[in-house]
């Protein structure tokens, strides 16, 4: 088969995105999504490479990359977060997906752009190892159970021993959770928000992050706004702390049915917000009812500590993050270095 890999118009060919998209996943998704995630990023617009059947000349597999705004050692550039990778089943050769995955790399080359960054899945983890790029970390997920009804009621029909052994497990993880918590802090003004705009006040924070973390993404009220309020595919919720009225800290979530999904966090990591902000979290949403907690990190981020220290258990799914800055970048050495990295799982694709 012979292919020719050409530069796709973004605005105009949304159709065949979510075309090849949807016929190559088990889920499927709107233009609107496109039209959110390639045409309003606040940082520009995607680029989109296609990769088209020269006989008949319909595009059989696409790629993504999406700007992302990145403070490096308080320097700040526009980078690359790559993004969806679709390609027809009758194509999936390493020729075509190496012919394809170059693209966004020969940009980087070319000095386009200084660097990007990618989350493949197992089998695109081959793809970009042969492409050049370097491995970074990984994605840990960790996992945090409030009440284990549901998981008790999986295992034991019998209702009434089932009812006996939710109540004392459920009464044992609540004295652990209030004795290895802090009783909160006075100077500290916490509030729960939900589809709300995020507001200037973020971008002070955002600046300050530049000097708190070496390699961190953009998370200025533009991108929060973007990212996370005008999202069509989730709602999200969250929690806020300020101190006599200064915003100094927040973490953004989901909530499904009876479970929560941590995005993201960010505070002052020289004080104690973090573990003051998880640990409210914590028990607001176990009042809420949720059942469990899910959260990802890039398994260098110092954040871990405070979310094992509260009860977090690392599960075995794992994925692997990869990066690139050209071999004679000056960026090279920080951007390949994942103990620089300050990523949650709200840095990834979407």
């Amino acid at each position: 088969m012979t292919v020719t890999i050409v530069e796709a118009d973004v605005k105009r060919d949304i159709s065949l995105f979510v075309s090849l998209l949807n016929r190559n996943r088990n889920h499927s998704v709107g233009s609107d999504r496109f039209e959110w995630l390639y045409l309003n990023n606040p940082h520009g617009k995607a680029r989109v490479w296609l990769v088209v059947d020269k006989k008949s000349n319909e595009p059989v597999a696409f790629t993504c990359a999406l700007p992302r705004l990145m403070s490096i050692e308080s320097k700040r550039l526009v980078c690359w977060n790559c993004g969806d990778f679709s390609v027809d089943k009758k194509y999936r050769t390493l020729g075509v997906a190496l012919k394809l995955r170059r693209k966004a790399k020969e940009c980087v080359d070319h000095g386009e752009i200084p660097a990007l960054y990618a989350h493949p899945n197992d089998r695109m983890k081959l793809i970009h190892e042969k492409v050049g790029h370097a491995f970074i970390g990984e994605m840990q997920r960790y996992v945090k159970l409030l009440k284990v009804d549901s998981q008790v009621q999986k295992r034991i029909k019998n209702n009434m021993i089932a009812h006996f052994i939710t109540f004392f497990v459920n009464a044992l993880i609540y004295v652990v959770d209030e004795f290895l918590f802090d009783g909160g802090d006075s100077r500290y003004r916490i509030k729960i928000y939900k589809d709300s705009l995020f507001g200037d006040e973020f971008d002070e924070l955002n600046k300050k992050s530049s000097h708190w973390y070496s390699l961190i993404g953009d998370r200025s009220s533009q991108y929060l706004n973007w990212r996370y309020h005008d999202n069509p595919l989730q709602s999200y919720e969250r929690l806020v702390v300020r101190r006599e009225g200064q915003l100094v800290g927040y973490i953004i979530y989901m909530v499904e049915g009876r479970n929560a999904v941590f995005k993201d966090i960010l505070c002052d990591p020289n004080s104690d917000l973090y573990n003051v902000m998880v640990c409210h979290w914590i028990k607001s949403l176990r009042q809420r009812g949720i059942d469990s907690i899910s959260s990802i990190f890039m398994n260098s981020n110092p954040v871990i500590r405070v979310f094992e220290k509260c009860g977090f258990k690392k599960r075995p799914e794992v994925s692997s993050v990869y990066g690139y800055s050209g071999d004679k970048s000056d960026l090279s050495e920080i951007w390949n270095a994942g103990d620089k990295w300050y990523m949650t799982v709200g840095d990834r694709d979407v």
